[in-house]
């Protein structure tokens, strides 16, 4: 299939991500290489920070088109953990990459060897001139769009994300250069050295946060902040007695999944409940939960062991079946 027939099949979104990807290939490759005959392991560790951020555009891409997939009988929940999974995945090659990076520029900064200071600081001019247009690229997307469906704006804060990783290449790239003329100006090539540890460093630890958040998703680790912020909103209702089996989930950034057992009167009738439900639905998803599942009950279940509500559990008499 031609190129152009490709493209014309993404949506703008993936348009602009799959540019983005083409430009900073190209960067990867060009770096590498003047990396390898230049000597210079700065341009080595921006050109694998820069493949690993085309990796993650990559996901961006597919996370895009998965996005817009229905659920089926063999996917209930569609692909929504994808996300998490790749960045997990992601992060730690790029963790292993940068203690390489560290331990050769330990080894270099002990035993130091000649860069070529002109090849470093033009390749990383290059390399930054296109991770600024891959950023203007991104960036000009945040505010072209209205109001559009909730859908289309998680595809927005998709975008957004990797606009900022196309921002802060932009200023690794700028530190290459400027590291480059400090060669060219003072003659230590010891800089090179020095400037790679300092992006080893940096990048791992933005990279152990990412390992650190995606494996808590992919655990179902819960935030009690925003578990104590959506079981208040439910206790909060007059008509609602007690709660319990609370559970809260974040499959990826942008989703928070939450269920509840809720206690209510047993004199009520089922349109009365309906309306109970609805109201607390619509609160908890102004709340920020974009998946809510609530269980009416009776006072039959209050008490559950597994109740709770903001570090506490009221007791009740009963039990759950």
């Amino acid at each position: 299939m031609p190129i152009h027939s490709l493209f014309k099949n993404l949506s703008r979104d993936q348009r602009r991500v799959a540019l983005v990807i083409v430009l900073n290939l190209a960067i990867v490759i060009i770096e590498s290489t003047v990396g390898v005959i230049s000597g210079s392991l700065a341009l080595l560790s921006d050109a694998w920070h820069n493949l690993s951020d085309v990796l993650a555009l990559i996901i961006t891409v597919i996370a895009l088109g998965l996005g817009a997939r229905a659920a089926s009988s063999t996917m209930t929940y569609g692909y929504v953990r994808s996300e998490m999974m790749a960045t997990f995945i992601n992060a730690g090659f790029l963790s292993l990459l940068m203690i390489w990076v560290a331990v050769e520029a330990v080894n270099r900064l002990l035993h130091p060897m000649p860069v070529d200071g002109w090849l470093t600081m033009v390749t990383a001019g290059v390399a930054l001139i296109v991770n600024t247009a891959s950023a203007i690229i991104l960036g000009g997307h945040a505010h072209t769009h209205t109001q559009h469906d909730e859908e289309e704006h998680h595809h927005d804060l998709n975008v957004r994300a990797a606009f900022w990783h196309m921002a802060s290449d932009a200023i690794l790239s700028l530190a290459v250069v400027l590291g480059g003329a400090a060669m060219i100006v003072w003659g230590i090539p010891w800089i090179d050295s020095l400037l790679s540890l300092v992006f080893a460093a940096v990048i791992l630890i933005a990279s152990g946060k990412l390992i650190s958040q995606s494996f808590s998703s992919l655990m179902d680790r819960t935030d009690p902040k925003i578990l104590a912020k959506f079981s208040a909103i439910i206790t909060d209702h007059p008509s609602v007695l007690d709660i319990h089996d609370v559970h809260l989930i974040r499959p990826s950034s942008r989703e928070h999944y939450f269920s509840a057992h809720i206690v209510l009167e047993e004199c009520l009738s089922l349109a009365e409940v309906e309306r109970i439900i609805e109201s607390l639905r619509h609160d908890l998803s102004h709340a920020g939960a974009t998946h809510i599942l609530l269980q009416p009950e009776t006072k039959k279940y209050a008490g559950n062991n597994n109740a709770h509500c903001n570090g506490h559990t009221e007791h009740h008499h009963g039990h759950a079946e």
